[in-house]
């Protein structure tokens, strides 16, 4: 009983430490997909905001400001994007097993993120200062929420499809060998009192 215990508790763990390992991979798969597809969808939001939200401060500009604010654009999304990739990267054990964890570290990033851009734009005279402190008002700033890039994204799809199934399944794995464990503690216990019996 206990030799079968011990096999069973070794396989568990085995699964365990395989599973990780394919999240590790997987994490850094989707680490590189979700900072490119932040990177075009950013893009997109900013060309939509200056053009369709913000048109007459846009045209009140220069053509060399205009030109001046995309460089700046430019610089700064690419720059925050690679930031975002290497925090995510970078990011604990905990935050690649459990998906809440990693959504919330995600937000906060973008939200970042977002926060930096709007300020640009206030420094480029697209964007007023009031404006951009007014945070309850939707329209008066660029916002992006991270279900906006995971649902136009298919690689990042993927990936994060795959992440959930495998967190899944070492949560599972857990709750198997806690169990096996008390198997073995229940077992041992048992084996301990037959052995101190005495008729």
């Amino acid at each position: 009983m206990l030799v079968r215990i011990d096999k069973d508790i070794q396989n568990i763990q085995q699964a365990i430490a395989d599973a990780i390992s394919r999240i590790d991979v997987i994490h850094i798969e989707y680490s590189q997909a979700i900072a490119q597809a932040v990177q075009q969808q950013i893009l997109l939001t900013v060309f939509k905001f200056c053009t369709q939200k913000c048109p007459d401060a846009f045209l009140a500009l220069s053509l060399s400001a205009r030109q001046n604010l995309q460089d700046a654009l430019r610089q700064r999304i690419k720059l925050l994007c690679e930031q975002m990739q290497k925090t995510l990267e970078e990011c604990d054990r905990d935050s690649r097993t459990n998906q809440e964890n990693l959504d919330t570290l995600l937000s906060n990033l973008l939200n970042k993120s977002m926060e930096t851009l709007n300020q640009l734009l206030v420094e480029h005279k697209v964007l007023n200062p009031e404006d951009n402190k007014t945070k309850d008002d939707k329209n008066a700033q660029m916002s992006i929420r991270l279900a906006e890039i995971e649902f136009t994204d298919r690689k990042v799809m993927s990936h994060r499809g795959e992440l959930r199934v495998l967190s899944a399944r070492l949560a599972h794995l857990h709750n198997e060998l806690e169990k096996k464990y008390q198997q073995k503690t229940i077992a041992e216990a048992e084996l301990a009192w037959r052995s101190a019996w005495v008729e």
